[in-house]
């Protein structure tokens, strides 16, 4: 009897010796495993009765496996979704967030979604609007935010109705972690990305750029031909001394046509989101400028060709608080400023060299300044208000 007994404890000491792990691998979960992560694997828990389970885990749409001990040698796949028998192939899982068993008992696995995604808002002194930004995902990771307006100030991402936040002290770009400080946000129009996993976030600044024949053509799947646009804020876009042809453009948003801006008027006027009008241009080379917030462009022509301004300077511009006109040469005798709509907003004398105006006055959008000299001389420039 005492022989019989040692033998069925040898028999089963190997088996004692080595325990099984089970996880989960594959785009659904953390990617499938490579030279760069050989072991990617979400472990699950060995419940003791041939089943291994895990609760509340979120995943993504994707294909997804089962394997032992983080490695291939044994691996359970299966064909359907949220549950089924196991296979060779790849479980195509969608996202969501669920209580996963597989059963080595009768060889089957099963998904039970148990919720809805994390939902996380945006939060801080930096919101402009009247409630606080809510984020998208399809996978309850990866959160987007279309193109929304913050201003100076600080942000936090939060889980909707809870107290728990998410941020750095890093803009436009850096890794959050749970309860970290405030984001010390810039102003402007950005869209948003934020990982729920990593704390990985980003706060872009969108392309606007002209399309049409006027300019490089009307796009085409391999060829987009926007002439992109630059832009410090996501508000007020500018590009110098464009040639263009007779023709028509449109501005577009991220070289795609999902978000544009059309219009009737030239070379200055509203800029309609998504209209079906083209804007007609006239040949010439242009200063362009595009506005989000007012919606509105201009094409401008402009010159310093005449030589008392050959030592002029403006500065800064953009600007928000004041704009400094130079020209040691000669003295600047007056400064008329026009809107986009040729009506006079300022009108100076300061029979100086050196001269600030106050744009703090002024309301957002493109303006012309004309200079003119105590020599009669007299050019005009483009002011930015930002």
């Amino acid at each position: 009897m005492k022989q019989l007994l040692f033998f069925t404890i040898l028999l089963c000491f190997p088996f004692m010796m080595k325990a099984q792990t089970v996880g989960i691998v594959g785009p659904a979960a953390n990617g499938w495993p490579d030279a760069s992560n050989p072991t990617p694997d979400i472990m699950l828990t060995d419940n003791g009765d041939g089943t291994h389970s895990i609760d509340g885990l979120t995943l993504t749409t994707g294909p997804a496996k089962f394997r032992e001990n983080q490695d291939w040698a044994v691996n359970y796949g299966g064909d359907t979704f949220p549950s089924g028998p196991i296979t060779n192939g790849d479980i195509p899982v969608q996202a969501g967030v669920y209580d996963i068993v597989l059963d080595l008992n009768n060889n089957t696995y099963t998904f039970t979604d148990v919720g809805a995604f994390t939902e996380i808002e945006i939060v801080g002194t930096a919101v402009t609007g009247s409630s606080n930004p809510q984020m998208q995902t399809i996978d309850g990771v990866n959160y987007e935010l279309s193109v929304t307006q913050f201003g100076d100030g600080d942000l936090q991402f939060q889980e909707v109705g809870t107290s728990t936040v998410y941020g750095a002290n890093s803009f436009p770009t850096g890794t959050a972690s749970m309860g970290g400080m405030m984001i010390p946000a810039q102003f402007g129009f950005y869209e948003v990305n934020f990982n729920l996993n990593t704390g990985d976030y980003s706060f872009e600044i969108p392309d606007v750029g002209i399309v049409g024949p006027a300019a490089a053509g009307w796009p085409s799947d391999n060829n987009p031909t926007d002439i992109l646009m630059s832009s410090t804020d996501g508000d007020v876009y500018s590009l110098g001394s464009q040639v263009l042809n007779d023709g028509e453009l449109k501005f577009r948003q991220n070289q795609d046509w999902s978000v544009n801006w059309g219009g009737t008027d030239f070379p200055s006027g509203s800029a309609v989101p998504n209209s079906s009008d083209n804007i007609p241009v006239t040949a010439g080379t242009y200063d362009i400028s595009f506005f989000r917030d007012n919606q509105t462009y201009t094409f401008t022509t402009l010159s310093l060709n005449d030589q008392s301004f050959e030592q002029f300077q403006l500065y800064p511009n953009p600007t928000r608080d004041v704009w400094i006109f130079e020209n040691p040469g000669t003295a600047i005798k007056q400064i008329q400023v026009f809107d986009a709509f040729g009506k006079t907003v300022l009108n100076l004398k300061p029979n100086s060299t050196e001269v600030e105006i106050n744009a703090q006055v002024l309301s957002q959008g493109l303006y012309l300044a004309k200079v003119i000299l105590t020599n009669h001389s007299e050019t005009t420039v483009k002011i930015i208000k930002q």
